[in-house]
C-alpha cells in the first residue's frame, strides 16, 4: 500500500516545520508544504492529497476561503482545522464548510495523531468504495459485452453449422473420392462444437478466474470449465448419438 499524503497549509513556517518533523514525521507520512491558502488550493487539486491539515489565519486566502474554494473542486480529502483562535463562531463556519475535525494550536502529537486516524479513515473507507463501484461497473461491463458478442456468434455459428451438416449429408452419400472433404468438414464442425461451448462458459462470466497472461497481463482462465463444458457434450453425444445437432 503506497503512503498516505498530507497537505500542510501553514503561512508559519517555524510551526509548520515543527509539525512536519516531529509530529507526521514518526507517523510515516508522505508530507506537502504550502505557505499560504492560494498555493495549499492548488496543491490539493494537483497533488490530491489524503488528508489537509489547514491554519485559519493566513495571508492572501484565509483557512475558510480555503475551504470554500475546495468545494468548487475535485479534491475529496478531509481537512482538519488549526487555529489559535478559540471562536465557536469560526469552528461553526469550518464545519458548515465540510471540516472534519478542529485542533486548537497548541495541540500534542497524541491530539494530532487521533484527528489523523480518524480523518484518513474515511479516506480509506471512501476508496475503498469507489474501487468498489468501479470494479462492478468494469464487472457489468463485461458481461454484457460477452452476452451480446455470444448472442451474435451463436447466431453466425448455427447457420455455418447447419450448412456443414448438410454438406456432410450430401457428401457421405455420394462417391467415396470425397473422403478428405468430409474429414475436413468433421473437424470444422468439431471446431464449432468446441466454440458454442467456449460461448457458453463465457455467457457464465461470473464463475470464471482469472489466470497471468504474457507477464502482469490478466485474462480469463476458461481451461477448467471449458473441460467441464466439452465433457458434457461429450456425454451428451454418447446419449444421444443420432441426434441432430441443430435441432
Amino acid at each position: 500500500m503506497p503512503q498516505e499524503t498530507i497537505l500542510v497549509v501553514d503561512d508559519n513556517r517555524q510551526f509548520a516545520r515543527s509539525l512536519i518533523q516531529y509530529m507526521l514525521g514518526p507517523l510515516d507520512y508522505t508530507v506537502f508544504y504550502a505557505k499560504n491558502g492560494e498555493i495549499g488550493l492548488e496543491m490539493a487539486v494537483s497533488r490530491k492529497p489524503d488528508l489537509i491539515l489547514l491554519d485559519m489565519n493566513m495571508p492572501r486566502m484565509t483557512g475558510l476561503g480555503m475551504l470554500a474554494a475546495l468545494r468548487d473542486t475535485n479534491c475529496k480529502a478531509p481537512v482538519i482545522f488549526m487555529t489559535a483562535e478559540g471562536s465557536e463562531n469560526i469552528a461553526v463556519k469550518a464545519f458548515r464548510l465540510g471540516v472534519k475535525d478542529y485542533l486548537a494550536k497548541p495541540f500534542s502529537s497524541t491530539e494530532l495523531q487521533q484527528a489523523v486516524d480518524r480523518a484518513l479513515q474515511e479516506t480509506r473507507l471512501r476508496r475503498t468504495k469507489e474501487k468498489l463501484e468501479r470494479n462492478l461497473l468494469i464487472s457489468e461491463t463485461v458481461r454484457q459485452t460477452v452476452v451480446t458478442l455470444s448472442h451474435y456468434l451463436n447466431n453466425y455459428l448455427a447457420v455455418l453449422n447447419g450448412n456443414i451438416f448438410l454438406a456432410l449429408e450430401d457428401l457421405q452419400n455420394q462417391l467415396p473420392d470425397h473422403t478428405e472433404i468430409i474429414e475436413s468438414l468433421s473437424d470444422c464442425e468439431n471446431s464449432i462444437t468446441k466454440i458454442e461451448a467456449v460461448l457458453r462458459v463465457l455467457q457464465q462470466i461470473t464463475k470464471v478466474k482469472l489466470t497471468t497472461y504474457h507477464g502482469k497481463v490478466k485474462m480469463l482462465d476458461i481451461e477448467a470449465a471449458l473441460q467441464e463444458e466439452m465433457q458434457k457434450l461429450e456425454q451428451n453425444r454418447k446419449q444421444h448419438p443420432h441426434a441432430d445437432r441443430n435441432n
